[in-house]
């Protein structure tokens, strides 16, 4: 077998097994910001009461897959919803990095 025809090989491998796991569900959520809040504060909270974000009214939220960021974005209404428009990709490589 020649190296071409191993490589051609290797590719459709690789192909077949992207496509097994491309429906593969994952959770994917958006993070507004976060706070650290001591324990009595937490205690004495009640409904009505607004817990104050680290990040501005109009900064970018971070997108999860599976408690990963993989892409930034900003809130958006449509209709009675609320929804994210993605506005970076975070590179692959870098994901990648981030998981050691």
């Amino acid at each position: 077998m020649t190296d071409e025809a191993t490589t051609n090989e290797g590719d459709r491998s690789h192909r077949a097994n992207l496509e097994a796991i491309m429906h593969v569900p994952l959770e994917i959520s958006v993070e507004l910001g976060r706070v650290k809040l001591p324990l009595h504060t937490i205690a004495r909270m009640n409904k009505g009461m607004v817990i104050e974000m680290n990040k501005e009214a109009n900064a970018e939220v971070q997108i999860l897959a599976n408690g990963t960021v993989f892409a930034k974005g900003e809130v958006v209404s449509t209709d009675d919803h609320l929804g994210v428009r993605i506005t970076e990709i975070i590179p692959a490589a870098a994901r990648i990095s981030s998981l050691s």
